[in-house]
């Protein structure tokens, strides 16, 4: 075989394994369908993720480290004439010119399959001060997290047990070199505390647990960078109770008791009106004679001497 030859075929297995490795991050981030499409002058390319988190994780690899934020979606980016839209559980990628708003809103609303859901509560938690922009990688699995933070690919971080992971990029203090951050987010803290003992097993890691969130400081970082990363991690429990409180039981009690008065108000007033009622008419008889014998009222005068 001609050097010539091997050159062909060491770049033929080079893309053939890049390719291999897109279609496991696919799978992994949850790629259900793609299609392409012309609309004039665009070339409007649509994925359809499983859900709202795979959306997200496959815009932030797809997103250009060159391009720039637009305001034709809530997440958008531009990079010349190649613009990144992610909305619902979907990624568009529209090519060839530069679409306008009123063409990006009718080609989300033509998507079927919609599911509208929260986004991940681990981005309220990633810190935002210092971030490199679009640095930002979102981990689901050991595929991603071998492309995106090999270092920490000898970890086993429980992506069988819900794990998720936000890896991204820092500027810390005067250093020009950026700073690389993985924030772990766990089910309980319980949970995030035992992976905290194996991430400090890697080499060359500065780690952290907050709750159930776990930063770890990865690469060539110094002890004063890696702590001043660290401190700006936090986490804060939000409780939001749904459940409808027991009523108070005063509030029968008194309810009961007014009820009584009520009720009891009433029939003395009724046995008051019968009363006067009835009185009248013995009174009435009496004084036009119509009262019976029978009927008259023994009275006894009964005088003391």
């Amino acid at each position: 075989m001609s050097w010539r030859s091997g050159i062909i075929v060491a770049v033929l297995f080079f893309t053939a394994s890049l390719y291999a490795d897109d279609q496991a991050l696919w799978r992994e981030y949850g790629l259900e369908h793609t299609q392409t499409a012309k609309q004039g002058k665009l070339t409007v390319t649509t994925y359809e993720m499983k859900d709202l988190t795979g959306a997200l994780a496959a815009w932030e690899w797809m997103r250009s480290p060159n391009g720039r934020a637009c305001d034709l979606a809530s997440f958008c980016m531009q990079d010349g004439s190649r613009t990144i839209v992610f909305d619902y559980n979907y990624v568009l990628v529209l090519e060839g010119a530069k679409p306008t708003k009123a063409q990006v809103d009718a080609a989300l609303n033509a998507l079927p399959n919609k599911h509208e859901t929260s986004l991940p509560a681990i981005l309220t938690f990633v810190p935002r001060q210092g971030l490199v922009p679009d640095s930002a990688r979102y981990i689901l699995g050991p595929v991603s997290l071998q492309n995106f933070a090999p270092e920490l690919a000898s970890s086993k971080p429980g992506f069988d047990q819900g794990a998720e992971a936000q890896v991204a990029e820092y500027r810390v203090g005067k250093n020009e070199k950026p700073v690389r951050l993985a924030v772990f987010y766990y089910a309980t803290p319980e949970m995030a505390r035992l992976h905290t003992v194996e991430f400090k097993l890697i080499p060359g890691t500065h780690v952290k647990r907050s709750g159930v969130l776990v930063a770890v400081v990865f690469g060539n970082a110094s002890d004063v960078e890696a702590d001043t990363l660290l401190s700006r991690v936090q986490y804060e429990a939000k409780i939001t109770w749904n459940e409808t409180p027991p009523p108070s039981p005063i509030k029968p009690l008194f309810q009961l008791l007014w009820n009584i008065i009520y009720l009891s108000i009433v029939l003395a007033g009724l046995c008051l009106a019968a009363g006067l009622v009835y009185a009248g008419m013995r009174i009435y008889r009496r004084r036009y004679g119509t009262l019976e014998s029978d009927e008259a009222m023994t009275t006894l005068r009964l005088l003391e001497k």
